[in-house]
């Protein structure tokens, strides 16, 4: 609970920040003749960021090739219809999204990122989504494991730089602390590309939110995630450039797909649950 209390005094600030933003917020006229919110890098067009392999967050639509879709994705294009501009879908890795913010090749980061207070200090962020870290294991060793500390001794597959990489690492120094033989965390720049290893048995499992664990649940049978060790009181949020003219008018944009109930329908679609969908707080805003 006091972690959640830390997150949501987080998004309050940002809340504050983006209100105080608003007034900063002005129409502009593309060169094509269209309408489109002021901070745009690229005229009629919102530059949304990305990192892949991330399912149902986003993804290919064919594994390796094809349309990027995703709840992210579809969610940042629905952003582009009510901005009444284009999206675009600029693929990166997972620790090129905050500097591509800060140096202008993306407008939009929307990918998967926790809020978290060293995030907010660089960028402007909405949250979108609730979640969590989970581990995934391979069925075997998954029905050993009940608590945390079950963990102790397992090599583990983690994204490099996200907060599930963290929350290994600190578990590894319980089971330390505790004389238990610690976890070998490996890092990987999508966690689902540690599955061929975690097959080969090179790898016991990986641990991602549980958005993304779910869905390697129902789609391999020798994997099993592993609920409940670690709490889902975590944001996803749609990042912006800290500042940004266009900081409002995103926040905006998502709320109003927040209160129509477009975001609820796209979790739905893609498996996600829609009461985990942030709502809008009108009194605060």
């Amino acid at each position: 609970m006091r972690h959640r209390g830390k997150t949501l005094l987080g998004i309050t600030a940002i809340t504050a920040l983006a209100a105080s933003l608003t007034a900063c917020g002005s129409e502009s006229t593309t060169t094509d003749g269209s309408k489109g919110p002021a901070g745009l890098q690229e005229a009629g067009v919102l530059n949304h960021c990305v990192a892949l392999s991330y399912e149902p967050l986003e993804y290919y639509e064919n594994g390796t090739s094809g349309k990027v879709i995703g709840w992210d994705v579809d969610g940042a294009r629905e952003v582009g219809k009510v901005l009444g501009v284009k999206t675009k879908v600029n693929v990166m890795e997972f620790d090129g999204l905050i500097p591509g913010l800060q140096s202008g090749r993306c407008d939009l980061a929307w990918s998967g990122m926790y809020i978290g207070k060293e995030r907010v200090q660089v960028a402007d962020a909405v949250p979108v989504l609730q979640a969590g870290n989970e581990v995934v294991l391979k069925n075997a060793v998954a029905a050993k494991v009940k608590e945390p500390l079950d963990l102790c001794g397992l090599r583990i597959a983690a994204q490099t730089g996200t907060s599930a990489e963290t929350t290994m690492k600190d578990t590894s120094d319980e089971c330390k602390a505790a004389g238990k033989p610690g976890i070998t965390v490996t890092g990987y720049p999508g966690s689902v590309d540690a599955i061929p290893a975690i097959r080969s048995g090179k790898l016991d499992g990986l641990v991602d939110t549980n958005v993304l664990t779910a869905t390697l649940g129902k789609k391999n049978d020798d994997l099993t995630p592993v609920p409940g060790l670690f709490p889902v009181e975590n944001w996803f949020g749609a990042f912006t450039d800290k500042g940004s003219k266009l900081s409002p008018e995103i926040e905006k944009a998502i709320h109003t797909l927040i209160e129509n109930g477009t975001l609820a329908k796209l979790a739905e679609k893609y498996g996600l649950n829609p009461d985990q969908v942030a709502k809008v707080d009108t009194k605060a805003l």
